[in-house]
C-alpha cells in the first residue's frame, strides 16, 4: 500500500513538472509572438506613414490630371456634340430617304416588280448554286460510291481472298480431317479387318470346334453305325451328306462374309456423299447471299436517287407557285391604281367639260335669271321710270351673279389645270425616284446576280451607271451566251 502511494505521488510530481515545464515554453512563446506582433505594427505605421504620404502625392497628381482632363473632356464634349449633331442630321437625312425609298418599294409597283425579279434572280442563282452543288455532290457522291464500290470490291476482294483463304483452311482442315477420319477410318477399317479377321478365327475356331465336335458327332455315329455293322453303302452316304453340308456351311459363312464388307463400303461412300452435299449447300448459300447484297445495293441508290428528283421537282414547283402569286399579287395593284389614276382622270374631264357647257349658256341663264327677278319683283305692275330702273338694276345682279359664277368656274377650272400640272409633276418626281431607287437596287444587287438576272430587267442606258467592272464583264457574258 504504502508503496503504491509512493508511486502515484512520483507520477503526481512527474506531471507537475511537465505542466511547468509547458507553461514556460507557452510563456516564452507568447513573449516571441508578442515581440514579433510589436514588430509588425511598427511596420504597419510606417508603412501607413508612407502610404498617406504617397496618397497625399497620388491626390495632388490626381487633382492636376483631372483639371487637364476635365478641359480636355469639355473640348471633346463640344467636338463630340458638334459631331453628334451632324451625324444626327446626317442620320435624320439617311432615315427619312430610307423611309422614302421603303414607302416608294412598297408603293411602286416598278419597283416591286424589279424587287420580285432580283429575288427570283436569287433564287435561281440560289437554284444554280444548289444544282451545282447538287451536281458536285453527286459526283462526289459517285466518287465516294466508286470509292465505296471499289473498297467495297477490294473489301469484297478481300473477304473473297479471306474466305478463299478460309475456305483452302478449312479445305486443308476437312481434309486433314478427312485424311486423319480417312486415317481413322482405315485404323478403324483395320480394326474391324483385324477385328472380323479375329471374329473369323475365333468363328473359325468356333467353327472347327463345331466341326470337330461334328465330326466327332458323325465319327460316333459312323462308329456306332459301324458297331450297328451298317452297311458301306450307307457310311458313304453319310460321309457325302457330311461333306455336302460342310459346303454348304462354308459357302454361307462366304455370303456373310461378303456382305459385311459391302455394308462398311455403303457406309463409307454415304459418308462421302453426305459431306460432298454439304459443301455444296454451302457453296449455294454464299452465291445468292452476295447476290442479294448486290441487289440490295442497287436499289438503295435507285431509291435514293428518286428521292431527290422527287424532292427538286416539289421546290421548284413552290417556287414557281410562289413567283405566279406574287405576279398576281403585282398585277392586281397595278390594275387598282391604273383603275384609281382612270376614274381620277375621267372625274377631271367630265368637270371641266360641265364648266365648259355652263360657260357656253351663259346667254340662256342670263335671260332665266332676269325672268325669275321679273317675277319676283312682280316689275309689270310698276311705272315706267321704275320699271327701267328695276330692269337695269336686275341685269347689274344678273351681271354679278354671272361674274360670280364664271370666277368661281374659272378657279376651279385653274384649280383643276393646276391639280393635273401637280399631278403631271409628281408623276415625273415620282418617276425620278422610282428610276434613281431601281439604279440603286441594281448596283447593289445585279453584280452579285451577273448572269442571273431576267430579260428586261437591264436596260443598255443602265450601263454607264454599273461601273466599268460590271459592264466587262456584262459584255464578256452576253458574249459568251
Amino acid at each position: 500500500m504504502a508503496s503504491t502511494h509512493s508511486k502515484q505521488l512520483k507520477e503526481w510530481l512527474r506531471q507537475r513538472e511537465v505542466e511547468e515545464l509547458n507553461l514556460r515554453r507557452s510563456m516564452e512563446e507568447r513573449e516571441i509572438e508578442r515581440a514579433d506582433i510589436d514588430k509588425r505594427a511598427t511596420e504597419r505605421r510606417l508603412f501607413r506613414r508612407l502610404h498617406l504620404e504617397r496618397r497625399e502625392a497620388e491626390t495632388e497628381e490626381a487633382i492636376l490630371r483631372a483639371k487637364e482632363a476635365q478641359s480636355l473632356r469639355l473640348a471633346q464634349y463640344e467636338q463630340e456634340e458638334k459631331l453628334a449633331q451632324e451625324l444626327e442630321k446626317l442620320q435624320r437625312e439617311e432615315l427619312k430617304q430610307a423611309k422614302l425609298r421603303q414607302k416608294l418599294r412598297e408603293t411602286s409597283i416598278e419597283l416591286k416588280d424589279l424587287e420580285a425579279k432580283l429575288r427570283a434572280a436569287y433564287v435561281t442563282k440560289e437554284l444554280a448554286a444548289q444544282l451545282a452543288e447538287k451536281e458536285a455532290a453527286k459526283m462526289e457522291e459517285k466518287i465516294r460510291e466508286q470509292t465505296a464500290h471499289e473498297l467495297q470490291r477490294s473489301l469484297w476482294q478481300q473477304d473473297e481472298e479471306l474466305e478463299r483463304q478460309r475456305d483452302l483452311e478449312e479445305f486443308q482442315r476437312k481434309l486433314r480431317y478427312r485424311t486423319e477420319l480417312q486415317e481413322q477410318m482405315i485404323e478403324a477399317e483395320k480394326q474391324r479387318q483385324e477385328a472380323f479377321k479375329e471374329f473369323l478365327r475365333e468363328k473359325k475356331m468356333v467353327d472347327d470346334i463345331v466341326r470337330q465336335i461334328q465330326e466327332e458327332d458323325m465319327r460316333e455315329m459312323e462308329q456306332k453305325m459301324i458297331n450297328m455293322q451298317k452297311t458301306q453303302e450307307e457310311i458313304e452316304e453319310f460321309r457325302k451328306a457330311r461333306e455336302a453340308w460342310k459346303q454348304k456351311e462354308r459357302m454361307e459363312m462366304e455370303e456373310e462374309n461378303r456382305r459385311l464388307v459391302e455394308y462398311v463400303q455403303m457406309q463409307d461412300m454415304a459418308q462421302q456423299q453426305r459431306m460432298e452435299l454439304m459443301r455444296q449447300k454451302e457453296e449455294e448459300k454464299a452465291k445468292v447471299m452476295e447476290k442479294i447484297a448486290t441487289a440490295l445495293h442497287v436499289e438503295q441508290m435507285k431509291r435514293k436517287e428518286r428521292e431527290e428528283i422527287i424532292q427538286e421537282l416539289l421546290e421548284e414547283e413552290a417556287r414557281l407557285a410562289a413567283e405566279k402569286k406574287e405576279q398576281e399579287e403585282i398585277e392586281k395593284q397595278l390594275r387598282h391604281r391604273i383603275e384609281m389614276r382612270q376614274q381620277q382622270k375621267e372625274y377631271q374631264r367630265q368637270r371641266m367639260e360641265q364648266l365648259k357647257r355652263e360657260a357656253a349658256k351663259e346667254s340662256e341663264e342670263r335671260q332665266r335669271l332676269l325672268a325669275k327677278f321679273a317675277e319676283d319683283d312682280r316689275i309689270e305692275q310698276l311705272t315706267a321710270e321704275r320699271r327701267r330702273l328695276k330692269v337695269i338694276e336686275h341685269r347689274r345682279a344678273v351681271e354679278r351673279e354671272l361674274e360670280e359664277r364664271r370666277a368661281r368656274r374659272a378657279e376651279e377650272m385653274r384649280k383643276l389645270i393646276r391639280l393635273a400640272e401637280l399631278e403631271k409633276e409628281e408623276e415625273k418626281a415620282r418617276l425620278r425616284l422610282i428610276e434613281e431607287e431601281r439604279l440603286r437596287m441594281l448596283k447593289e444587287h445585279a453584280t452579285q446576280l451577273l448572269g442571273y438576272l431576267p430579260r428586261g430587267v437591264l436596260r443598255e442606258d443602265d450601263l454607264p451607271h454599273l461601273g466599268s467592272d460590271f459592264v466587262e464583264k456584262y459584255r464578256q457574258d452576253q458574249e459568251n451566251t
